[in-house]
């Protein structure tokens, strides 16, 4: 039936309540009718994710079969699927980036989804599972509006010896590419799987996997699923805060709620950004405050990729071990920080994302260690790898606000307060100073002949005479005294000075970089800087004023021959 057609049938049927809409076929009707009943929203269903076992004997039987069909058309947008008898999809597996991730985006084929008619209405998944046998549901003949840019076939699959539904395979493709080739080939898959099933698992094997059908293995399940949304509900709260609080505070909060469920002795969370060696960002727990910032070691860090990805444990996509590891390997040096032996490790790491904000590449890697048995069941194995990941992944948003907030008020080459920042602060100082008459002393700082440095030898060797200028003036001011990179080659200071403290910081700022030298190709080369000082005076009403004076010192000490400092 054509687009126009439909879209007349789906109003008669769900605005005029109609039973019998023209030219809709039986078993999309049906569907309809079902999900009516159950008063499952048009506009979108309430999204459900429950838990799923993602090894089970059904997965490593249609892992191959998805694997082989989608590899015959790599150039095609289909994405194929596997759902346990529940509807909850266990595998996923796309051809097509683009459209995996506008699916994924929407909420949809993420593991523990839940397309049960009853949730979703009409759909490949739930609808095939409903009626027990294949069915295509193309474009607007799913039940939720919005649904009509893709269609889906779906085929449930049979326990080889008992005949019961087991699971549902499916195919979904944009609405716009559908043709009787998609339901085809969904059968065809479902008819492999049930082969793969025969062929390659025992009885016992068989037994086991009918038993998800249980009503007491569901009731089991659905326990640990309110379990694991109460700790999800006050995880979304703790990391909302991620993008207003440090690494180590956000993990310390979660950590701090995660232990409920999951008991720990020490957590470690580190960092790779790009070709960087892994970094611990943030420590909770039993380890030492100091490890942040710590290095971690080459082959620790090896080993530890390896167990985030599964190489440690059984293999899986949620790129984390899947059972404890029995303490470090061989060789292995503690982790940074680390208090004592701990028996027990798991290894979660966040996926990677879009690059940092400074254009590299990052992950970051959680480290959950224990004394104590960590959970060891089906549920409560899948309960602490989905929620590590979360936390690896709110770390990794946390540090990623920091990189934001610190490139928005830093210069990207030498690290130095950018303009803003630097007049931010430095205003605040002034008028600190000014009402409680504290003395005050503004530094211009400007490279001498740095144009000259550009022409001859280009804008590499002048970003590195920038680097080491804006490193000797660091090396040489406290703690207090605020610095910034105000211009191209200029450069700002602030501090709380007498006028003879001020020339004498001045004159030690001129010489370690005049004594600091730069290692060029062509060898060592000299750099120096003129400084214009100035101090506050009554007669400096704002921040402008006092700049200005140390700017027109500046200008004295560069007519006077460069390489020195004048006062105003």
């Amino acid at each position: 039936m054509g687009k126009v057609a439909l879209e007349r049938a789906r109003r008669q049927f769900f605005e005029g309540d109609a039973v019998e809409p023209v030219g809709v076929r039986d078993v999309i009707r049906q569907s309809w009718a079902r999900a009516r009943e159950l008063a499952v929203p048009l506009d979108g269903p309430v999204v459900r994710f429950l838990e799923v076992d993602s090894d089970s004997l059904l997965e490593r039987a249609a892992r191959p079969v998805l694997h082989t069909m989608l590899d015959r058309l790599p150039d095609v947008a289909l994405i194929s699927a596997l759902a346990g008898p529940d509807a909850l999809l266990r595998l996923r597996f796309g051809g097509d980036p683009t459209f995996v991730r506008l699916l994924t985006d929407q909420g949809a084929f993420l593991q523990g989804y839940d397309f049960s008619e009853s949730v979703v209405g009409t759909n490949g998944i739930g609808t095939a599972l409903a009626i027990g046998r294949p069915v295509m549901v193309d474009g607007g003949e799913h039940y939720v509006e919005g649904a009509d840019t893709v269609s889906c076939a779906a085929a449930p699959i049979r326990d080889p010896v008992s005949g019961a539904i087991v699971g549902a395979v499916n195919f979904t493709c944009p609405s716009r590419d559908s043709s009787p080739l998609l339901l085809a080939m969904t059968t065809s898959a479902a008819a492999q799987i049930e082969r793969e099933l025969l062929t390659t698992a025992s009885h016992a094997d068989l037994a086991a996997l009918r038993s998800q059908t249980d009503p007491a293995a569901q009731r089991a399940l659905a326990l640990v699923e309110q379990r694991r949304s109460a700790l999800r509900e006050h995880l979304h709260r703790v990391s909302m805060a991620a993008t207003s609080t440090d690494v180590c505070s956000l993990l310390a909060q979660i950590m701090h709620v995660a232990r409920r469920l999951f008991p720990f002795d020490a957590v470690w969370a580190m960092r790779r950004v790009g070709d960087a060696p892994l970094r611990v960002v943030a420590v909770d727990g039993d380890v030492a405050p100091g490890a942040v910032g710590a290095v971690v070691p080459e082959e620790t860090a090896m080993m530890l990729d390896h167990a985030a990805q599964g190489d440690l444990g059984r293999a899986g996509p949620e790129r984390m071990s899947r059972r404890p590891l029995a303490g470090m390997p061989t060789g292995i040096r503690p982790l940074p920080g680390q208090q004592r032996l701990i028996r027990r490790w798991i290894v979660a790491a966040a996926p990677p994302g879009a690059p940092s904000p400074a254009g590299s590449s990052s992950q970051t890697v959680l480290v959950v260690a224990s004394d104590l048995a960590l959970p060891g069941g089906p549920g409560q194995r899948g309960l602490s790898r989905d929620l590590l990941t979360e936390i690896a992944f709110a770390c990794d948003t946390a540090c990623r606000f920091e990189e934001v907030t610190r490139l928005a008020v830093s210069d990207p080459l030498t690290g130095l307060p950018n303009r803003r920042r630097f007049l931010e602060l430095a205003a605040q100082t002034f008028d600190r100073c000014r009402s409680s008459g504290q003395p005050l002393a503004t530094f211009m700082v400007d490279i001498d002949r740095f144009k000259r440095v550009n022409d001859t030898y280009g804008h590499r060797v002048g970003d590195l005479v920038l680097v080491r200028v804006a490193a000797c003036i660091q090396a040489v001011l406290r703690s207090g005294d605020i610095v910034g990179r105000i211009g191209g080659e200029e450069i700002a200071v602030v501090t709380v000075a007498t006028p003879p403290d001020a020339m004498a910081l001045a004159e030690r700022l001129r010489r370690a970089v005049a004594g600091a030298g730069l290692e060029s190709d062509d060898g060592p080369r000299a750099v120096t800087v003129s400084l214009g000082v100035a101090c506050l005076e009554e007669r400096d009403h704002c921040l402008s004023d006092l700049l200005d004076r140390a700017d027109r010192a500046l200008y004295a000490a560069k007519a006077a021959g460069r390489d020195r400092v004048v006062g105003d």
